[in-house]
C-alpha cells in the first residue's frame, strides 16, 4: 500500500457502541486495535464483514480513500488521474449517497471527488444502529496533507469531528456509504495548479422526492422554531455540530436547547434510494440557543439523512449541522489590534 498507516493504527479514545435500545458496551483494547488495523490493510475485505463494527467501517473507509491520489507530499496533476480514484471508490457508494464538507462542496455516489489523503488519525468513535444492517458513525480525525484535488485546496491537519452512515448491501455483499459529512476546511491553494475538473452525473431524483425531502426540511424547521411539537428524531439518531459537540453523550444528556425565532432555508438537494433518503441545504437560523451558546445568524450548511420506518414514517437518523456558536473558545488567546 502506496500511504502510511501509523497513524491510523493509533489507539482509538473512547469507543463507545450505543445499540439502539440504549445499550452501550466496549470493546476489548486489543481485539479493537487488530481491527483497525485488518480494515485498513484490506478495505474491501473489511467491508464484505456483514458484522463489521461502526469502527471497522470508518477505518476500512479511510483505507479505501488511501488508495486513491499519490503518495505522501504529492497531488494529482490530471483529470484521468483523479477520476480513477473515484472509480475506486464508486462500488462502495450507495445510490442516495451524499456528501457535505464545512467549504460548501456536495457530491452524490455519480460525482464524489474523494481527497488525497497521505496519512490520518481516527478517535472518539460513537456508533448506533437504527436497524441491524446500518450503522451510524460520529468520529474525529486528523488528516495532515489532505488536499482536495477538484478544488485545488490543501485541507487543514486540525481534529475535526464527522459523522457518517453505512447500510449493508445484500445484492453486493458488501456495506456501502450513505452520508457523509466533513466538517474540515481548506486551509490553502495548490500552488500553480488550477482545480482539476472532473465528469460526473448527478442523481436522477424524482420530483416527488424532492417535493418529499423538502417537505421533510419545512418539518424540521417547525420543529426547531417551536411550531411544531413533532417528534421525528429515530431512538438512534445522532447529531454532529462544527464545534465539535454531539449527541448523544457518553452519559446519555439529552440536548438543551431553546427554539428558533426564525429559520430560513435554500439550494435543497435530495438523494433518495428506497427507504434512505438524504437531504442537505443551505440555512439562516436566529436565535436558536444550545447548550447555553447562541449560534450565529449566518447561513451554513446542513445534511439530514432519514429512514422509512416500517409503519412509513421518515425518522431523522443523522444531522449534520455546519453552524458554530458566536462565542469565542476560552482557550483563544487575544490578538491586540492597537498600533
Amino acid at each position: 500500500m502506496k500511504k502510511r498507516s501509523s497513524l491510523v493504527l493509533a489507539a482509538v479514545i473512547g469507543a463507545v457502541l450505543l445499540a439502539a435500545c440504549g445499550g452501550q458496551s466496549s470493546p476489548d483494547e486489543s481485539s479493537a486495535s487488530q481491527a483497525t488495523s485488518a480494515a485498513y490493510a484490506d478495505p474491501k475485505g473489511a467491508f464484505a464483514e456483514r458484522e463489521a463494527s461502526g469502527e471497522d467501517l470508518i477505518n476500512a473507509w479511510f483505507g479505501l480513500l488511501a488508495l486513491t491520489g499519490r503518495g505522501e507530499g504529492e497531488v494529482a496533476t490530471s483529470t484521468e488521474e483523479v477520476e480513477a480514484g473515484m472509480e475506486i471508490v464508486r462500488p462502495y457508494l450507495d445510490p442516495a449517497f451524499t456528501l457535505l464538507r464545512a467549504t460548501g462542496q456536495r457530491y452524490t455516489a455519480g460525482n464524489y471527488v474523494p481527497l488525497d489523503i497521505d496519512a490520518f488519525e481516527l478517535s472518539d468513535f460513537v456508533v448506533t444502529e437504527p436497524r441491524d444492517d446500518i450503522r451510524v458513525i460520529r468520529y474525529f480525525v486528523s488528516q495532515p496533507g489532505a488536499t482536495s484535488p477538484d478544488a485545488g485546496a490543501v485541507m487543514s491537519a486540525d481534529k475535526q469531528p464527522r459523522i457518517s452512515v453505512f447500510r449493508w448491501n445484500e445484492e453486493l455483499g458488501h456495506w456501502v456509504a450513505v452520508s457523509y459529512a466533513n466538517f474540515n476546511s481548506a486551509i490553502g491553494a495548490i500552488c500553480e495548479q488550477d482545480a482539476i475538473s472532473v465528469s460526473g452525473e448527478t442523481p436522477a431524483t424524482s420530483p416527488e422526492d424532492v417535493a418529499l425531502g423538502t417537505s421533510l426540511v419545512e418539518t424540521w424547521r417547525d420543529i426547531t422554531t417551536g411550531v411544531s411539537k413533532e417528534r421525528i428524531r429515530h431512538p438512534a439518531n445522532q447529531i454532529q455540530l462544527a464545534d465539535g459537540q454531539g449527541w448523544p453523550t457518553a452519559d446519555g444528556e439529552p440536548i438543551e436547547w431553546a427554539p428558533a425565532q426564525a429559520y430560513d432555508f435554500a439550494n435543497v438537494g435530495v438523494a433518495r434510494n428506497d427507504d434512505l433518503l438524504v437531504v442537505t441545504y443551505d440555512a439562516v437560523v436566529s436565535d436558536l440557543v444550545m447548550e447555553g451558546d447562541e449560534y450565529r445568524e449566518t447561513t451554513s450548511p446542513r445534511m439530514l439523512t432519514f429512514l422509512r420506518s416500517p409503519e412509513g414514517k421518515w425518522e431523522v437518523i443523522a444531522l449534520a449541522n455546519f453552524n458554530v456558536p458566536n462565542g469565542v473558545p476560552s482557550d483563544v488567546e487575544c490578538v491586540s489590534v492597537t498600533s
